[in-house]
């Protein structure tokens, strides 16, 4: 059974990115509900921050995943949300590794897997535990499928 899950790093630069950009924000608001006339900045900052600030509590932390493969059967569990998905291997629709050359040696890999229900699932190299691995796997039981 292979699973993967987002790696440590990776969410604590976001978990510390969230934590300043919080901080930032209720100093900001702070400061438009002590001030009688608040700087035109100060109305700037909360109008990108909120947006920001929601869009990574989101994708990153509510929808926080585990991704299980094993006994030709695909498992999505997000832990947050109290849901799993289980998909049989042969049920799903296509998948993909995308490569882009990113520096003079530098690769970026992306693994896209199509669900049956239109959920696409993305995984990161850089991002994500086991990707060698997931990839190796749909590659044996999935070789048809890959695009």
């Amino acid at each position: 059974m292979i699973v993967s899950k987002p790696k440590t790093g990776t969410l604590v630069s976001f978990t510390i990115f969230t934590l300043i950009s919080l901080l930032v924000l209720s100093m900001n608001i702070l400061v438009v509900v002590k001030d009688p006339q608040p700087a035109w900045y100060t109305y700037l900052t909360i109008a990108v921050l909120t947006p920001i600030v929601l869009f990574v509590i989101y994708k990153i932390f509510i929808r926080y995943k585990l991704i299980k493969l094993g006994n030709n059967q695909l498992e999505l569990t997000f832990p947050v949300l109290r849901t799993t998905k289980k998909y049989p291997l042969d049920q799903i629709d296509y998948w993909v590794e995308h490569l882009v050359k990113t520096g003079k040696n530098s690769v970026y890999k992306e693994l896209e897997i199509k669900l049956p229900d239109g959920l696409e699932l993305t995984l990161g190299h850089k991002e994500y535990t086991e990707y060698a691995r997931i990839v190796q796997y749909l590659g044996q039981k999935l070789p048809k499928k890959k695009r």
